[in-house]
């Protein structure tokens, strides 16, 4: 089995297959990552931290190299060394429960992954324009395969994938390749907190990157190549972040709830009409009048409980609500029994607008426009789908690139594997830089707002240019356009290079087949020339 690096069939023909065959990808730019290291002077931040927390003596070199990797080139937070992760976890996963914050995950979640007809949630970019067809067609072919694999097609475990990032904060896979070691055959989810990074030195003398499941557990430790996991953080190393995404919404929720209850619960003691009568009873022992007191107030007593994860309220231990209440106090002396109201005091909590406030303050923490939720609080607007960016709110602008960060985040899903198995298909790219900077994906979307912006700032800018190119000098006593279109185009039309250079492929594959055809008509014309001008064939005499 592909991973079990450690256990008994440690020698296992197959096992040594696959490791010939991915060990060259898990040292993929560790010679410049060595150089770094070995150069650098000074100790990085997430050095100083774990040495600092794991006592590790710094003779041992594999550990220092591997965290001064953090601070070069991983920068990912890792589950592992957090030792109230787990706890969280648990905390975190409940707290999701909840229906206002299931409401901003599912808001988020369907704009982060959307399906398209065919149940594919994004596609692969072909950036790189100098990719030959045949490695086009594999790399097409390979994401649709590792699509399947793990499971995407089925319009819904992406989406699933992407909401458990927002919780956990974390996600981790097993990369399980074929017995030959040459193709990736499927996907097996771990539990991040399971796994350590690792650096180690081969007997080469270069270094390769590892992870290590349940370290030092000698029953279940693994020991597992880099391209053989696949793990993505929301949070980075050395930086001030939270976990999660559900994290920042916490300290909102709970006021909002405290908010909730009070109105609730003074709803609730308001509701019961209060009767209070004071009956005389003449001269009692003392001890007989504190036995009278004792059964008042236990009588009396209301001990009211409010369910927060179900909204259920019982009051004494029963479900059902009295809405009147009688009080009958015994009075020395007097001469008649007197019955009169109970009114109530204080402030009044039926004023909604402090839970606004905080309902406000939740919305705002979970980065989600304001328009998005106008609808839930009464006012029946914002929820309609607007294409046109003109007068689009800033809220929706912030919330698109929210999205998009999100979104780089999670697409290590796809394309560390898809890199793997194109790696496998044609070893020459192994070593490409370039080629690996290439891979990405691009996410299908419903919300169009950021397509209409690049168009409509497109039509300004070539009505621009249009304008500039009406802008004449004097040469030679000729009038000639002053700036040059490219100039114009390349400065005003916000336009990569990639963009530029894709375009003019397409205008000389024009070019080309203009000139083709322009052959191919001559040539025709040519013979239909000569066919015309040979002299017709005398017929024989008979």
């Amino acid at each position: 089995m592909a991973g079990f690096l450690d256990n008994v069939n440690k020698y296992n023909p197959t096992v040594a297959r696959i490791l010939k065959n991915i060990s060259g990808l898990g040292s993929f730019g560790m010679e410049y990552q060595d150089m770094v290291i070995k150069d650098s002077m000074a100790i990085g931040a997430s050095e100083a931290d774990l040495r600092k927390r794991f006592g590790y003596s710094q003779d041992d070199e594999d550990f220092v190299y591997s965290i001064a990797a953090q601070d070069t080139t991983v920068r990912k937070y890792i589950a592992y060394f957090d030792k109230q992760y787990l706890f969280k976890r648990e905390f975190l996963r409940k707290f999701s429960l909840n229906a206002e914050i299931e409401y901003i995950l599912d808001t988020i979640c369907d704009e982060g992954i959307c399906y398209d007809s065919k149940n594919f949630f994004c596609q692969p970019a072909l950036i790189n324009l100098d990719l030959k067809e045949d490695v086009v067609k594999a790399m097409r072919k390979n994401f649709r395969k590792l699509s399947v694999l793990h499971g995407f097609t089925n319009g819904l475990t992406g989406w699933q994938y992407f909401r458990q990032l927002l919780v956990d904060g974390f996600l981790s896979f097993e990369i399980v390749f074929s017995d030959d070691g040459t193709e990736i055959v499927g996907f097996k989810e771990l539990d991040a907190t399971s796994l350590t990074p690792s650096v180690e030195k081969k007997p080469d003398g270069t270094r390769e990157s590892i992870w290590y499941q349940y370290y030092g557990d000698n029953v279940r430790q693994r020991r597992l190549l880099d391209a053989q996991v696949i793990y993505i953080s929301y949070a980075k190393a050395n930086t001030v972040s939270r976990t999660s995404y559900v994290e920042r919404l916490i300290r909102s929720y709970n006021l909002l709830k405290i908010m909730e209850h009070s109105r609730v619960i003074w709803n609730v003691m308001n509701a019961q009409y209060r009767i209070k009568m004071t009956v005389p009873i003449g001269s009692k022992a003392p001890q007989k009048a504190k036995e009278t007191l004792g059964e008042l107030m236990s009588a009396y007593k209301e001990d009211i409980k409010l369910d927060t994860t179900s909204g259920e309220l019982s009051i004494n231990g029963r479900p059902d609500l009295q809405f009147y209440k009688n009080y009958l106090f015994p009075q020395s002396g007097g001469e008649g029994t007197k019955v009169e109201t109970i009114n109530n005091t204080g402030p009044n909590l039926n004023i909604m607008e402090s839970v606004v406030y905080f309902y406000n303050n939740l919305r705002k923490d979970s980065k989600i426009p304001y328009n998005r939720f106008s609808s839930r609080m009464g006012t029946g607007q914002g929820n309609t789908f607007k294409i046109a960016a003109e007068g689009a709110e800033r809220d929706e602008v912030r919330f698109s690139k929210f999205i998009t960060r999100i979104r780089s985040i999670f697409q290590e899903i796809i394309t560390k594997p898809l890199w793997i198995q194109m790696c496998l298909d044609f070893p020459e790219l192994k070593n490409d830089v370039a080629f690996r900077s290439q891979i990405g994906v691009k996410f299908n979307s419903d919300n169009v707002f950021g397509q209409s912006s690049e168009i409509e700032q497109l039509i300004k800018s070539i009505d621009f240019i249009n304008s500039m190119t009406e802008v004449k000098q004097t040469v030679n006593e000729e009038e000639v356009q002053y700036f040059d279109q490219d100039f114009l185009i390349e400065t005003y039309l916000d336009l990569s290079n990639d963009d530029l250079l894709l375009n003019k492929s397409y205008v000389d594959k024009d070019k080309e087949e203009g000139e083709g055809a322009a052959e191919a008509a001559e040539g025709e014309e040519t013979a239909a020339t000569d066919a015309a001008a040979e002299p017709a064939a005398e017929e024989p005499a008979e």
